[in-house]
């Protein structure tokens, strides 16, 4: 997953990539089975199983992940009361020692990189139930069309075979914004979602390869340039210039783990204007250009975490 093999055109690691998003349709199939009440996180199970197995994908069979997954939780003999372990209980189980459990946390965080809960505060709670037509910018601004992977439209449509648009569809949706923006014809984010399964840029389990982007950029027809760490000068020459740049964001002001936006513009007082695939309202905020510099996935792929798009 860190390293796409999804992306790569190596038969032994393309196996393996196809063997890996097999477990992990199989665990939420084994999932689904369970009495009513069960409900495990399926990224901790992941990662416990994988730790476990010590990184080895190919020794992780399908009658290891239904252990796992039977594993999580116990049943009260008297009252039938389910009870969901914990990451902890089930390490503990397991007998993992400091170790493991680092290996376990960190591997966690990775397969949450694009995930977005239903929850979470990172996503538009109530507001606009359809986006449709809106536009982001004022009169002498870069107007961009505005997307959000949560527009009711297409929020609970599947984006490949393990998640939704609206839960990890970020990328394409982003994406779908600088596309329609720059190119002028409509396309929306289920359809560079298709795009993005069929070419190998869906990461299973998780969101998007950072890929898609300069990928996706170039079959549509556009100028992409990547940017890499880039500089606030760099960056605000671009917007300034009217190009839109495509961010692939770290923990912090827009995501708890990682999330792509678009920068659509700067302000005279050097304030950066963003389109959020996931939140109108930070859509319409202006930001320190400090806060994005900083913020920004530092171990991008790609050539990011900056793509520059232009006509």
């Amino acid at each position: 997953m860190l390293f796409s093999w999804g992306t790569v055109p190596d038969s032994e690691l393309i196996a393996r990539h196809e063997h890996g998003t097999a477990l992990t349709q199989h665990y939420e199939e084994t999932i689904e089975q369970q009495p009513e009440g069960v409900n495990p996180d399926i990224y901790w199970l992941i990662s416990i199983e994988s730790v476990r197995a010590k990184q080895d994908l190919d020794e992780i069979s399908k009658s290891d992940v239904e252990k796992s997954v039977t594993g999580s939780y116990s049943v009260d003999a008297e009252t039938g009361e389910i009870h969901n372990k914990t990451p902890d209980e089930m390490m503990n189980e397991l007998d993992f020692d400091d170790e493991q459990k680092n290996w376990t946390e960190l591997m966690y965080g990775t397969l949450k990189d694009q995930y977005l809960d239903p929850d979470s505060k990172f996503g538009d709670a109530g507001g606009l139930p359809s986006y449709d037509g809106v536009m982001l910018g004022e009169s002498g601004e870069t107007q961009v069309v505005y997307y959000n992977q949560l527009d009711e439209r297409w929020a609970n449509k599947m984006y490949g075979r393990s998640s939704t648009i609206g839960a990890a569809g970020c990328g394409p949706t982003a994406l779908a914004i600088v596309v329609s923006t720059l190119t002028n014809k409509t396309m929306d984010p289920p359809a560079v979602c298709a795009w993005s399964v069929a070419n190998g840029h869906r990461c299973e389990g998780n969101g998007s390869y950072h890929s898609p982007i300069p990928e996706g950029g170039k079959h549509y027809g556009l100028n992409v340039e990547k940017l890499g760490r880039s500089s606030a000068r760099e960056l605000k020459k671009h917007l300034a210039s009217g190009h839109l740049i495509i961010a692939i964001m770290a923990k912090g002001h827009f995501t708890s783990s990682g999330h792509f936006i678009v920068l659509r513009g700067i302000t005279e007082n050097g304030k950066v204007l963003v389109a959020d695939p996931a939140s109108y309202k930070r859509s319409g905020q202006e930001w320190d250009i400090s806060i994005i510099l900083n913020e920004a996935r530092c171990d991008a792929a790609a050539g990011g975490p900056f793509w520059c798009l232009s006509k």
